[in-house]
């Protein structure tokens, strides 16, 4: 568990940093959909954080997107914290089928981006 945080490092790190880390955009039937995802061994590594995360995705999303989710995966858990910023909500909670909670839905069993996320996503915008 030790070694998981570590290699789970957050702590100090700016937030636009952390949605960088590991962030790419999609074409999503012309529109531009950013998703990035923090590997975490534990969500409360970034309970105190969240807000300045969503900052850092306004910011990003401001750049033309129409979504950025960022995938906080519990490891431990395994199953992911979804955030999310969006022109229509709606259609992210479609794609997983799962209603937001504010800004963020908990997926049970959603590790992968590239296997699970993005497919999903495709889908929902009709790709």
């Amino acid at each position: 568990m030790d070694m998981l945080k570590a290699k789970s490092a957050v702590e100090g790190v700016p937030s636009m940093d952390l949605l960088d880390r590991d962030y790419k955009d999609f074409d999503m039937k012309g529109n531009k959909v950013g998703v990035g995802q923090l590997e975490l061994a534990t969500l409360d590594q970034v309970a105190s954080m969240r807000d300045d995360l969503y900052q850092a995705m306004e910011e990003k999303k401001a750049g033309g997107r129409h979504s950025v989710l960022l995938m906080l995966t519990d490891v431990v858990k395994e199953g992911t914290d979804l955030m999310v910023v969006s022109d229509d909500p709606s259609v992210i909670e479609g794609a997983f089928s799962a209603k937001l909670d504010g800004n963020s839905m908990w997926i049970d069993g959603m590790m992968s981006r590239k296997k699970q996320t993005v497919p999903n996503l495709q889908e929902a915008f009709g790709c």
